[in-house]
């Protein structure tokens, strides 16, 4: 999935992508495209691909060009950050931490090269959302209501006290979301109750391990005056780049932008 793949020339193809799908089709240099697209809640379990398959007519085709014999559905976080409104409720108690993992929707290109980019799309839908404290200085996001939060019980049972219901997803299952672990870290005198979270994806990059997509791990330090995020980036040999984040130097901090804890939500 995850691969350059080599198209036949006149020949429809499908990327099944849990609801979504991609299409192409090459004619020599000419190639098209289609993206069927839907609402982040309306997703399902069916992901593969690519495979033999014409779009259906009333999907609005894409014209491009571009030499080359093999593409990429390439995945990549999206520009905007993420608003994450997590299912289970969370009490993180005084000096303790909680992991979970979410999954994000990436947006999708194929591409030819690095520079040569035929068509891109969000497959999946989400509302927008202001993360600013007011309309004209907010910042829009994508908005994700009740996010599954993946192994929740097996994670965090040691770490801290909450109201959970069962996950309804792991992500041991190849998908087309990129699952990302966050650690929230309460160093504070008071319990922390995350309800919802802002993740800026700039410096996370995507990784395939094991044929699904996963980011690096963020973690979130709580103390008395602010959050300060830190990205734990994969080394391991079994992670393989596809799509590299934004390294900051030292000195650059973007704790502020990065993540927080959403007071009030003004939803478009």
């Amino acid at each position: 999935m995850w691969h350059y793949f080599k198209p036949k020339n006149a020949v429809w193809y499908c990327w099944r992508l849990n609801g979504a799908a991609a299409y192409l089709r090459k004619d020599r240099e000419a190639w098209r495209i289609a993206f069927r697209t839907i609402p982040f809640g309306d997703r399902d379990d069916v992901f593969g691909g690519p495979e033999t398959e014409a779009p259906p007519e009333t999907l609005p085709i894409i014209h491009a060009w571009g030499s080359g014999e093999s593409v990429f559905l390439h995945p990549y976080l999206s520009g905007r950050p993420y608003v994450l409104r997590l299912r289970e409720r969370l009490r993180v108690a005084p000096g303790r931490q909680c992991r979970f993992t979410v999954a994000l929707p990436p947006l999708l290109r194929f591409e030819l090269a690095p520079e040569n980019v035929l068509a891109e799309e969000m497959p999946f839908l989400m509302s927008k959302t202001f993360s600013g404290p007011d309309l004209m200085s907010g910042e829009i996001c994508h908005s994700l209501p009740l996010v599954f939060a993946c192994d929740l019980a097996a994670q965090t049972t040691h770490h801290l006290t909450a109201t959970m219901t069962v996950p309804l997803a792991t992500p041991a299952v190849p998908s087309a979301f990129v699952f990302c672990d966050v650690v929230v870290k309460n160093n504070t005198r008071t319990a922390l109750e995350p309800e919802r979270i802002i993740v800026h994806p700039e410096p996370l990059s995507v990784y395939v391990h094991r044929d699904r997509l996963v980011t690096d791990t963020l973690e979130l330090d709580y103390s008395e005056t602010d959050c300060k995020p830190r990205v734990n980036h994969f080394g391991n040999a079994g992670y393989r780049l596809v799509s590299a984040g934004v390294r900051y130097r030292a000195g650059e901090n973007f704790a502020r932008r990065s993540a927080d804890i959403i007071k009030d939500i003004t939803t478009i």
